[in-house]
């Protein structure tokens, strides 16, 4: 069923500047959605976390999902009964609740359904998960937005969308915790800005920093687990790197991983996507992040349909 829809926490816009209440005024509500009861075994010490950009829902989740469940990636250690969190980006939705006529403030590009695109409420009905869901922008005149979204086998609770301030385009986070009992896990799936505004400089590096300072002050929780495409042009030596790494968050175990040359499969090839975790309890006991390829020797337009490479952890808790 869905739920009530979670709050959106609204950025400070400049004084006299529209732009971020015209891109908000053009997308539909967030969704909370919540599967049937199952059953599911408890006293689970490890999760598995997916993050993907999927390309405005080109990307082939469910496909991904069921590989996943048929012990396809078992040995990176992804064993199927481990409960499962996917936090993505520029996740695709239709909705009645996107105004019916566009205000003009959405993206350049135009969405054609000329390419199969998967509803991210349709896909979490379909695999059986819990869902939160947050919009960023509105795709054109058609009554569709995109955004971020968190899907997990386990329910989700305490749920925000994140406005994060306006550079380029309109971007909004979500955050939820996931109810692991006497130690809980906030989650958080974001997508910062690609470039900034004309006669920005660095590609929008300092339009990204201020984003990323923000949604920091939102995540104040001792143990996060985050997924993101942090558009970092510049790579690490990006000032919202130095913010992630001075907040506490660090990339998976080891910090640098081999045989990564990047995760943003078209030109150019660059590291853009990350899963990042921060614990100050010590809850983690261990972390380890994956590249998932569709094809053994990274050939093809897409993976699994997207223009970004999924990202799989397993992380072990203590």
């Amino acid at each position: 069923m869905i739920a009530p829809s979670f709050p959106l926490v609204t950025a400070p816009a400049r004084t006299g500047d529209q732009r971020l209440a015209n891109w908000r005024a053009n997308v539909g509500g967030s969704v909370a959605l919540e599967p049937p009861a199952v059953s599911l075994a408890s006293g689970h010490l490890s999760l598995l976390v997916l993050s993907w950009n999927v390309w405005v829902g080109r990307g082939r989740l469910i496909e991904l999902v069921g590989r996943l469940r048929d012990g396809a990636f078992t040995g990176l250690g992804a064993d199927p009964a481990l409960p499962l969190v996917i936090l993505l980006q520029e996740a695709f939705r239709t909705d009645a609740s996107v105004p019916e006529r566009s205000n003009g403030w959405a993206p350049r590009e135009v969405v054609t359904r000329v390419r199969p695109r998967e509803d991210v409420v349709e896909a979490a009905r379909r695999l059986g998960l819990h869902l939160r869901y947050a919009p960023s922008m509105r795709n054109g005149a058609e009554r569709t937005d995109r955004g971020n979204a968190i899907l997990s086998t386990l329910p989700l609770g305490d749920a925000a969308a994140v406005e994060l301030p306006f550079e380029y385009q309109r971007r909004a986070a979500v955050v939820a915790t996931l109810d692991l009992g006497p130690r809980p896990i906030r989650l958080a799936s974001a997508h910062l800005d690609p470039r900034g505004p004309v006669g920005h400089k660095w590609l929008g590096a300092a339009g990204r920093a201020v984003q990323m300072r923000h949604l920091l002050e939102a995540l104040s929780d001792d143990t996060v687990v985050l997924g993101a495409d942090l558009n970092l042009g510049r790579g690490r030596a990006e000032p919202a790197w130095r913010s992630l790494q001075e907040a506490g968050f660090r990339f998976g175990v080891p910090p640098v991983l081999p045989g990564w040359r990047h995760t943003y499969h078209a030109l150019p090839r660059l590291v853009l996507d990350y899963i990042m975790v921060r614990d100050r309890r010590g809850v983690v006991a261990a972390a380890r992040v994956h590249r998932l390829d569709e094809d053994a020797a990274d050939r093809g337009p897409t993976v699994f349909g997207s223009d970004h490479h999924p990202l799989l952890a397993r992380i072990d808790l203590q």
